[in-house]
């Protein structure tokens, strides 16, 4: 690994959780990291790959889940390692799945990355239990509907993570997607994510502008699941 490379995990391995009224300066080195197929900075500090942690890789780089992996690891102030993160929470996603392999890898990711904090489902018109429940029960609210998330954003809090995950209706749910949102102080939501071919960024869901474009690059059908999740102080 070079010496940009270990800087680089080192910057994102040291730094603390920020003070709970404005968690957004923690993500602030996650940004710009190119988009790496499966690709995840484990706990160890090593750049590698979720199907393969075996493997090192040969440059820095994040997929989606790798981008909430270190996201969430940050925020929440304590380390999950690869093995718990991507666990098959109700054994119904393994090989000879009904619904197929890894058809809700989103949804056990940002459920285990939350385990053991208070946690709920924030939907437009209130909250939901998200405790035992599956990815197919718990898939929130349609992601184009912007009367959906006129009602979301008013209710957001900036001492709080919430953890989202994308999924998508075909011949069969699939969590396909996940991602981060956040309130700064001054009241403006982020959306966090990275996508193939581009790097971690954000998009200001608070800005009209900002909300109609990430509705844009996921077109309609979609649902997405807000994990609100309360960090340990």
């Amino acid at each position: 690994m070079s010496a940009t490379s270990l800087l680089v995990v080192a910057v994102l391995l040291a730094a603390p959780k920020p003070p709970s009224s404005d968690l957004t300066p923690a993500l602030r080195e996650l940004l710009q990291i190119a988009y790496v197929d499966d690709a995840v900075l484990d706990e160890r500090g090593r750049w590698t790959f979720f199907a393969h942690p075996e493997r090192a890789a040969e440059h820095p780089g994040l997929n989606c889940s790798g981008f909430v992996y270190a996201a969430a690891q940050r925020l929440l102030g304590r380390t999950v390692s690869l093995s718990d993160a991507t666990r098959d929470r109700l054994g119904d996603s393994g090989d000879g799945a009904t619904m197929g392999k890894d058809w809700d890898f989103g949804f056990d990711l940002v459920m285990n990355l939350s385990e053991g904090l208070p946690r709920r489902a924030v939907l437009p018109d209130g909250d939901e239990d998200v405790e035992g429940k599956s990815g197919l029960v718990l898939r929130g609210f349609a992601l184009d509907d912007a009367r959906n998330w006129k009602k979301i954003l008013a209710r957001l809090e900036p001492d709080r993570v919430y953890l989202a995950s994308i999924s998508r209706d075909g011949n069969k749910v699939q969590h396909y997607h996940v991602a981060v949102l956040l309130k700064d102080g001054d009241g403006r939501t982020w959306f966090y994510q990275t996508l193939p071919k581009g790097r971690s960024h954000r998009l200001e869901l608070s800005s009209s502008k900002g909300l109609e474009r990430m509705q844009a690059m996921f077109g309609k059908g979609l649902r997405i699941l807000l994990l609100e999740v309360d960090p340990p102080h």
